[in-house]
């Protein structure tokens, strides 16, 4: 008998020692090893090294091959001279050339520049997007932790009620045999039995969908094995971003520099550029010779007037740029309205947790008398459910404050833009 107490102490008393620690810190941080908006961002990053490697390239020579050969049906001649044939060669009708253009930007006017600043916010648009998308994310994951924090004080809840539900039944079982009080009371506890069974399996349910929703987005096979560590509540010194907040705050740097692309479109712009070839005719079209020849030289140019089109442009950008500061403006507005009502709610539920304790005490007491009065047969099954429902809500009330005190401090810290 000994033997046997001890292997089974073995099997379920030293074995919750060995269940898995998680937290919510390690489910985000699994999240953003397995879900694919956390990945772009390694794609976002080497986009942008990419477009500045171009951008760069833009001072750099441009060398074009090219080559043709032609045949025209008629060809300049010189009838006025026919007397002297050999003062003007006859221009041949086949044509030959092979060369290379090579040009080298001076000067673009900052379009380069610009273009570069356009992409990088361009770039950095596309970053914070990203940002707000897994920011959601993560408040998904929030939601879900806490969801399995209640999910399985309800369970423990339950099954302790269940508990006091057994012990009780043993008890008016033999009351009934004895003919203390009727079968009827005794059937009405069974049924009660029953109805938390019933609870039970709606629990185990919930916490089936929320682990399977967790396992999907972190890539963790997440089961019941494992122990969800209650978050802390610690002190918040500092104070983040809010990636919406960075979002439009990107756009607006977008919006700007583009102005800065419509000032630089008319600047003027100066460009080196050499042409060397090798055919007939070349530069000089009396030589009907295959020969080399080339060019070199400057030139610019200058879009002096556009009809104001980069001027309306510029101030399109701006009420763009106006638009998007409201926007700030309201959003921001908005956060703070939240982190206050999260403030609130800490505060409630904080206040509310200590009454709950009190109920809790008082009305186990009640509990625990009625227990007594029923075995005795002093107190109907009817009543003595009432009361002990009555128990068994109050300590789900105080679980459950306590997890929503710990979901207001949650929700406050990610109102706040922390992770």
């Amino acid at each position: 008998m000994i033997n046997k107490l001890l292997t089974l102490v073995f099997l379920f008393g030293i074995q919750p020692i060995f269940a898995q620690q998680i937290s919510l810190d390690s489910c985000v941080a699994a999240a953003e090893r397995n879900w694919p908006s956390f990945k772009k961002e390694i794609s976002i990053s080497q986009k942008r090294d990419l477009i500045e490697q171009t951008l760069k390239k833009n001072y750099l020579p441009k060398i074009n091959l090219s080559g043709q050969l032609s045949y025209q049906s008629e060809v300049i001649t010189f009838p006025e001279v026919q007397l002297m044939p050999d003062f003007f060669a006859i221009l041949p009708q086949d044509n030959y050339s092979v060369g290379a253009n090579i040009s080298q930007t001076i000067w673009d006017g900052g379009i380069t520049s610009t273009a570069k600043d356009i992409q990088m916010a361009q770039n950095n648009v596309e970053a914070q997007q990203l940002n707000v998308e897994t920011y959601g994310l993560i408040g998904k994951i929030n939601k879900l932790y806490v969801s399995y924090l209640f999910l399985k004080k309800s369970e423990k809840i339950i099954n302790i009620s269940e508990g006091e539900i057994d012990e009780n039944i043993q008890s008016i079982a033999s009351a009934v045999k004895n003919g203390v009080i009727t079968s009827s009371e005794l059937n009405n506890i069974e049924a009660e039995k029953l109805k938390l069974q019933k609870q039970q399996i709606e629990i185990q349910s919930s916490i089936s969908l929320v682990l399977s929703s967790l396992s999907m987005i972190t890539g963790l096979q997440l089961d019941t094995n494992y122990k969800f560590e209650l978050p802390t509540s610690a002190d918040i010194a500092n104070k983040g971003i809010r990636p919406e907040i960075e979002l439009l705050n990107a756009q607006k740097k977008l919006s700007m520099a583009s102005t800065s692309q419509y000032k630089t479109s008319r600047m003027p712009k100066f460009v080196a550029f050499g042409n060397v070839g090798y055919g007939r005719p070349g530069y000089d079209m009396l030589n009907t010779d295959m020969h080399g020849y080339y060019m070199i030289g400057a030139k610019f140019t200058w879009d002096v007037w556009d009809w104001n089109a980069s001027k309306n442009n510029e101030e399109k950008v701006k009420l763009q740029t106006l638009i998007i500061e409201d926007n700030i403006s309201s959003m921001e507005k908005q956060i703070a309205i939240e982190e206050n009502e999260f403030l609130q709610e800490m505060d409630r539920y904080t206040k509310l947790i200590k009454l709950d304790e009190d109920i809790e005490l008082l009305k186990e007491s009640v509990y625990k008398n009625a227990q007594s009065k029923m075995k005795n047969g002093s107190l109907t099954s009817t009543e003595y459910l009432k009361i002990f429902n009555e128990w068994k809500r109050s300590k789900l009330s105080t679980e459950l404050d306590r997890i929503n005190l710990i979901k207001s401090n949650i929700n406050y810290k990610h109102s706040l833009g922390l992770k």
